[in-house]
């Protein structure tokens, strides 16, 4: 480490004194597992013909929750906030006594609020008069016309059930040296969760050989990745976890790294937006069963529609008006990662891009990380994912890209009109 000043020395103090509690809170706090429906209420529901609204009844430890956010919050009393880094820490804390907070709330209207809060929504707003639904809103009108690619008889005899797809992210992940294990869970409502070494698979999920790189790279190449890279970090090891706080970015990250391997599918595309339309759907009083009928009219089979519409629903109301809005912040996620990368090439930031990977983390945190970084603190990251590391390929496309606002798609589709038209007379199986 460089040589430490007087400051540097109460910037490590209260690192030092921030990091086991935040490590310590969030191996216990767990949202997603603690909000997970038991198996019990999917065989229920489908006893029942799903006809009936699910019966939900959280084991949460309270008494925990609290005792959390009482020792998060006197941490952040203790903090020099007139300080970059020790003021950054404080709202780190936050984020984890936020945590906490979401798990008191479950069952309640408060809990939508605090979603809403931490995660964002689909009323989440980018600029004066765009929203994240009028995002979903256009992406679902651009994409009416395709049709999902059907796979053939040899590529659906060779569709992968969860063991063999997880063997298959592991072999991936052993190739750029990334330690990872994967195990097969039951009562999963995601058909994939990664966590800093595991990688959880829902029973009984198949997969079409095509995914394994999309969910290789937003799965294993981010969110597993960033997780180890912020363990291994010496000073700021809760790193592997960031607290609620970074979802939106990571989860922007991890679509990113989608679009940008060209694994990034219309039915794909079509899920993440069908997710900001849902949870529009429930804040609007839309229940768990109007969501789990929409899904099945969006042609979903009956077990991913049930498990689609528990995402939505889980922590909340399943009677409408309250839904947990992590699943709209995927799409947000991504304008605001594009958006960011699109400046940070242009300015020749190549070291904040690089620090995206150091951690789970937020934009918020790359001005203290850089701090951090110039003072020998921060470590750089020990794995690159991919388009990180593709930074020659990266700049041109964003200087690329970066123009095309300034022309006018009218123009060029009447310049085109014939071919257009023939085109889809034609139809996009050559059916006339």
């Amino acid at each position: 480490m460089r040589g430490v000043s007087r400051a540097d020395d109460r910037t490590l103090d209260a690192l030092r004194r921030a990091t086991p509690l935040y490590e310590s809170v969030a191996a216990k706090t767990r949202l997603l597992d603690a909000i997970q429906w038991p198996e019990e209420v999917e065989r229920q529901f489908f006893a029942d013909g799903g006809r009936e609204l699910p019966k939900i009844e959280y084991a949460i430890d309270r008494d925990r929750a609290r005792k959390h956010v009482i020792e998060l919050d006197q941490l952040a009393m203790t903090l020099d906030v007139s300080d970059p880094i020790q003021h950054w820490l404080a709202r780190v804390a936050r984020s984890y006594a936020d945590g906490n907070r979401l798990l008191l709330a479950v069952g309640t209207k408060r809990f939508h609020e605090l979603s809403v809060d931490t995660f964002g929504g689909p009323r989440t707003w980018f600029d004066d008069d765009t929203s994240n639904l009028d995002l979903a809103e256009h992406l679902d009108a651009r994409l009416a016309g395709e049709l999902a690619r059907v796979p053939s008889r040899r590529e659906a005899a060779a569709m992968l059930d969860a063991e063999a797809f997880g063997q298959a992210l592991v072999k991936r992940a052993g190739a750029i040296g990334l330690p990872l294990d994967a195990v097969v869970d039951g009562g999963l409502c995601a058909k994939v969760l990664a966590g800093t070494n595991r990688i959880r698979i829902r029973a009984g999920a198949t997969f079409h050989p095509s995914e394994v790189e999309g969910l290789f790279v937003h799965e294993v190449e981010t969110h597993a990745l960033t997780a180890q890279n912020g363990g291994a970090q010496p000073e700021l090891s809760f790193l592997r976890s960031g607290g609620p706080r970074t979802t939106r970015t990571q989860e922007g990250l991890a679509v990113f790294a989608e679009l940008h391997a060209h694994a990034l599918t219309v039915a794909r595309m079509r899920r993440i937006v069908t997710r900001v339309r849902l949870v529009a759907m429930s804040e609007d009083g839309a229940t768990f069963l109007d969501l789990y009928r929409k899904l099945l009219e969006l042609g979903a089979s009956e077990r991913d529609a049930y498990f689609d519409a528990q995402r939505i629903c889980r922590g909340g109301l399943v009677e409408g008006g309250a839904p947990f809005t992590k699943d709209a912040c995927y799409l947000a996620g991504l304008m605001e990662v594009f958006n960011f990368l699109q400046v940070a090439a242009r300015g020749g930031a190549h070291e904040a891009i690089e620090l995206l990977a150091c951690g789970r983390i937020s934009f918020d945190d790359l001005a203290p990380l850089l701090a951090l970084k110039r003072k020998g603190i921060l470590t750089p990251p020990k794995f690159r994912p991919r388009w990180v590391a593709a930074w020659d390929g990266l700049l041109p496309y964003f200087a690329f890209t970066s123009f095309l606002r300034e022309i006018d798609l009218a123009q060029v589709a009447a310049r085109h009109s014939a071919i257009l038209a023939a085109t889809q007379a034609i139809g996009p199986r050559g059916d006339v």
